[in-house]
């Protein structure tokens, strides 16, 4: 009776010698290794990776808030505006500081994540101000020509890397109370993003509205140029806040494809707001200079923003980390953000194509200067691109589509949308003289007549490229589980311990016969050439002569085949 490597140990197996691992407890050889044991030292066999992985959040981290403070947190404070304030600026240093002290305390000192989390705090409570402050100015200023501060790429780099920072590292374990807390935090963000979104494309509305109905002049010249300020603060502000509620509930959403999604995003609006502030064709792309305003009034606002880059950085420590090993499961996971990615796009660009109809109305209604031929071509990068990624996304989900064909056209989607930014600045129409505050403001403003290509815009383009990294990545996951499909069915099983080891296959001679027709399916004549094989000694079998039908060969009759020494 043998002991299988299945079975529960029930002691030393007699005749075994023990042996003593250099680094752990003494294990009797052929006893199966405790379950969840590392073969060195008895670690867990993700604590390697997971250390690994910590060190780069950890460097993540401190990049982001270094970075942060290099970027403007609104139209007043940050370094290259003007006249920013200087405590401020030693404020930002300060809460900089004990995030990068946090950053820096080791993992597993006792009580090391409440201590993490507790020097975040002053930096988390700063962003919360600059939103409080821009809230403020949005009612104090609504109805006026006075512009908000908004809320800078510098805050949301800088809430990313101190949420990093505030987190609990990677234990190995598959999921704990700490990180489900962390993941309940997002859920609020997202809802308050929502929120904020329909508060403020509410807001927006109101005081548009109530200037068209009683703007300068009397009430009785209501007529066109009144039905056209409000149709345009609708179609705008609706498209604005479509867009934030679309990518929001991803960060409500506990599903590995959302999250994905979520981090997707979350790292392609940082990316966008660092582009957009240190181009010099940034104020072209978005007049506010990749300051987010709130909803409706440049694009999606802060509320979009921020909230995805605070999510980005909660939910990418583990959603990238269970990522490493191709599976099915990860394999849907990344199809079900490409086409959340690809959902988003659709909606923008549709919506794009909207205001842009609306522009175009507006101008022909109103005689105002325009283009058919650009307005045409914007359009039709809008609509083509909208198109495909509808495409796309219904056909994602057929596994037979092929890996190459799906990586092509995501990477002709991540094109289109590269494309749509440069055209949307090339042929938007312009001004025939800048206003004398476009000048004079040296951080935000712009010549163009009409506003719609934005922050937004580049994000998208650099969440298409990440929609086609993971098209790319899927189809390298789904080739590895093909192969190893097939390497599983052509191997062999493993005989159980115990059982007898298989026949030794034996050696054949096949005797050409002259003339013969080719041979048929029968089993052909095999004559034993080497040593008697334990199965010929087992005892006497009926051996049958050739079957052929050729009749060139006579065939005895069936006789008693005897091996030699039986």
């Amino acid at each position: 009776m043998s002991q299988s490597s299945d079975d529960a140990p029930t002691g030393p197996i007699a005749g075994a010698r023990a042996t003593q691992s250099p680094a752990g407890p003494q294990r009797t050889a052929g006893q199966p290794r405790p379950a969840g044991l590392h073969p060195q030292a008895g670690l867990h066999p993700q604590a390697g990776p997971s250390r690994r992985w910590t060190m780069v959040v950890k460097g993540k981290a401190a990049g982001l808030l270094i970075v942060g403070l290099l970027l403007p947190w609104n139209l007043y404070f940050g370094i290259g505006i003007p006249d920013s304030n200087t405590t401020l600026f030693a404020v930002l240093g300060a809460v900089t500081l004990l995030s990068l002290i946090a950053v820096a305390l080791p993992a597993a000192k006792p009580g090391a994540n409440r201590v993490r989390l507790a020097l975040n705090v002053p930096y988390l409570l700063l962003v919360l101000a600059f939103v409080g402050f821009d809230v403020f100015e949005t009612v104090r200023f609504g109805g006026t020509v006075n512009v908000p501060g908004g809320v800078g790429p510098g805050a949301w780099l800088g809430i990313a890397g101190a949420l990093l920072s505030a987190q609990p590292a990677i234990t190995g374990a598959t999921e704990d109370g700490a990180f489900g807390r962390w993941a309940g935090s997002a859920r609020i963000i997202g809802y308050a993003s929502i929120v904020l979104a329909t508060a403020s494309f509410g807001f927006n509305l109101y005081w548009r509205v109530r200037y068209a109905l009683h703007g300068p002049g009397d009430s009785a010249q209501f007529g066109k140029q009144n039905i056209a300020v409000i149709a345009t603060a609708v179609v705008y502000g609706v498209v604005a806040l479509i867009a934030v509620v679309v990518a929001s509930r991803w960060l409500v959403r506990s599903s590995k494809g959302s999250r994905l999604e979520t981090v997707a995003l979350g790292a392609s609006t940082v990316v966008a707001g660092i582009i957009v502030w240190l181009l010099p064709v940034g104020r072209d792309i978005d007049a506010f200079h990749g300051i987010a305003q709130n909803t409706s009034t440049a694009g999606v606002g802060f509320e979009g923003y921020l909230a995805w880059a605070a999510a980005a950085a909660i939910f990418a420590p583990r959603a990238l980390a269970r990522q490493r090993h191709p599976s099915t499961t990860e394999e849907n996971a990344w199809r079900t953000a490409a086409r959340n990615g690809l959902l988003l796009i659709a909606v923008w660009c549709l919506g794009s194509l909207l205001m842009r109809i609306d522009d175009l109305a507006v101008a022909v209604t109103l005689d105002y200067p325009y283009s058919r031929y650009d307005t045409l071509v914007l359009a039709a990068f809008d609509l083509v691109t909208a198109v495909l990624a509808i495409w796309l996304r219904i056909n994602l989900v057929n596994e037979s589509l092929s890996a190459r064909l799906t990586s092509s056209l995501c990477g002709v989607v991540a094109t289109l949308s590269i494309a749509r930014v440069v055209v949307g600045v090339a042929l938007a129409p312009r001004f025939a003289e800048p206003p004398t505050a476009v000048a004079e403001n040296p951080v935000y403003g712009n010549d163009l007549a009409q506003q719609i290509t934005s922050t937004f815009d580049v994000t998208l383009g650099v969440l298409a490229v990440c929609i086609l990294v993971a098209a790319i990545i899927t189809g390298h996951f789904s080739g590895r589980r093909l192969r190893r499909q097939q390497r599983r069915a052509t191997r062999k099983r493993v005989a159980p311990a115990g059982a007898p080891p298989p026949p030794v296959a034996e050696q054949t001679t096949r005797i050409p016969v002259p003339g013969a027709a080719p041979p048929s399916a029968a089993a052909t004549t095999r004559i034993q050439t080497g040593p008697p094989t334990t199965q010929l000694a087992q005892g006497p079998r009926i051996f049958r002569g050739d079957d052929s039908t050729t009749g060139q060969i006579p065939v005895p009759k069936p006789q008693i085949y005897r091996p030699p020494n039986s």
